[in-house]
């Protein structure tokens, strides 16, 4: 009998939940710790639609004045409780959203191009009803 492979066996069947439980990140948990802004954000020129459905986050962006629009599914979400960050990536462009709860009626759009220069960065007003 080889005692050493069956030592050995035994202690990476014992292991593998625990480094599983770590190289794994835990995207449920993820949407459970955040709130995400949802409704029409907008100043003069920007509009930004935001919405949560089926575990999926959306964004849909338009110029006022150009009438371009993007639509974005699947951000990632960082950042904390206090201060919440979305991410869509689109063809190396990262669209980024930072809201803060405890200010919901803004948001921070943010357009980021692949060498980190920031070629959008507004704060947008929630829509009133």
């Amino acid at each position: 009998m080889n005692y050493k492979a069956i030592t050995l066996a035994a202690i990476l069947g014992i292991s593998t939940p625990a480094i599983i439980d770590i190289a794994i990140p835990h995207q449920a948990i993820a949407v459970q710790k955040f709130d995400y802004p949802a409704g029409e954000f907008s100043d003069k020129e920007w509009n930004v639609s935001l919405s949560f459905s089926n575990n999926v986050y959306y964004y849909y962006g338009e110029n006022r004045k150009s009438n371009n629009n993007i639509s974005l599914s699947g951000a990632v979400a960082s950042g904390n409780k206090q201060r919440q960050v979305y991410t869509w990536n689109n063809n190396g462009l990262k669209y980024q959203v930072t809201w803060r709860p405890s200010d919901p009626n803004f948001i921070r759009v943010e357009v980021i191009k692949p060498n980190g220069k920031v070629i959008l960065n507004r704060v947008l007003k929630k829509a009133t009803n």
